[in-house]
């Protein structure tokens, strides 16, 4: 592993210093979406309270094996009909895309593939998902070719991507959306690649990496001095642990000092606790989101991350859900309550309140 990621670092060196000598104004790198505003304020107010901002994260998501089945018998929507009417009250929803979406055949030599039909992206659309990241260790398991894909088949559904791009001019750039008057930002990594050639270069595709905390330092900087909030969704740690590594929890207070509002994690494939660090929320690990049947116990226990923001107070909560028969399904009041007290047991310096996740 030492040697591995000595490779690493001095294959990106050199994206170091293109980003450090050449690097645009961060408006050139952020692509920028208004969204409109859907609820009233009440001008005559002398004491106008800002209008809340609801920001939803998901963890792994992907529509293969079982679910791909599934979704060709019962449609696209199936697998997200029960969750779908939360995703939608937020103002932006995020998920991490951890397939490639291609109907190509030739795929990397690596123990899991993943690949999604094109159609099943219809459904995360329609469920109410904005962004999804495809900094992870599987965007890429059909080749460039297979990541081509991907990207323009996002674009066809409308559904924007952070993390991944035609060069590392796109795949580092953050994903800018306007909402309720505040500029909201969004940068993906992914300190989980098999091999060094996935990482994007000057004039090559790939995934923006997560192996270098200076590049992602720099990156968090620059986007920060024209964002009001911004959010970085990592793909990190150690998988089918509960307990994120020693690195993982220092990383992510670095980052937040260097400028990011909150740090959102995935990977392990189960879900890890929570932290706040100077007010600022850390979600190690979402776990998966919709993953094949075979998946079990804590495997298949999931749910949505909620940020919210009010006149500058950032509060966050959880919603537990369930992987089921390739669906996300409800929990009861009961076994959400059983959710909340062992993540609360896992986490850092918080109670879990009926789902509100506070500092004690």
């Amino acid at each position: 592993m030492k040697n591995l990621n000595l490779i690493f670092k001095v294959f990106i060196a050199a994206g170091i210093l293109f980003f450090s000598v050449s690097q645009p104004e961060a408006s050139s790198y952020s692509s920028i979406k208004q969204t409109a505003m859907t609820k009233k304020t009440n001008t005559s107010d002398k004491m106008k309270t800002a209008e809340p901002i609801r920001v939803t994260f998901a963890g792994d998501t992907m529509m293969d094996w079982s679910i791909k089945t599934t979704i060709n018998k019962k449609g696209a929507d199936y697998p997200f009909s029960q969750v779908k009417s939360e995703v939608l009250k937020s103002d932006i929803a995020v998920a991490n895309l951890e397939s490639a979406v291609t109907t190509r055949t030739e795929k990397e030599s690596k123990q899991y593939t993943f690949k999604s039909d094109p159609k099943s992206l219809a459904g995360l659309k329609n469920a109410g998902f904005d962004i999804v990241s495809l900094a992870n260790n599987h965007s890429m398991d059909y080749k460039k070719a297979g990541l081509t894909d991907t990207l323009n088949n996002l674009k066809k559904y409308n559904l924007t991507f952070i993390g991944a791009g035609v060069n590392s001019k796109a795949a580092y750039a953050a994903h800018t959306q306007i909402v309720k008057g505040k500029r909201i930002k969004f940068l993906a990594f992914s300190r989980v690649l098999p091999t060094t050639l996935w990482i994007a270069g000057f004039n090559r595709a790939g995934l923006a990496t997560g192996y270098d905390l200076k590049l992602m330092q720099t990156r968090i900087k620059e986007e920060r001095k024209t964002a009001d909030y911004l959010f970085v969704y990592i793909h990190w740690g150690k998988e089918k642990s509960k307990i994120p590594e020693a690195f993982q929890r220092d990383w992510a207070r670095k980052m937040i000092d260097s400028g990011a509002d909150g740090i959102i994690g995935s990977h392990p494939h189960v879900l890890q606790g929570f932290e706040y660090y100077k007010g600022k929320p850390i979600a190690y690990s979402l776990g998966n989101f919709l993953f094949p049947d075979y998946v079990r116990g804590d495997a298949a226990q999931t749910g949505l991350y909620h940020i919210d923001i009010q006149n500058n107070a950032i509060t966050t909560s959880f919603t537990p859900y369930f992987i089921a028969k390739d669906q996300i399904i409800a929990q009861s009041l009961q076994t959400r309550k059983m959710v909340w007290s062992k993540l609360q047991a896992i986490s850092y310096g918080v109670k879990i309140q009926n789902g509100k996740i506070v500092k004690k």
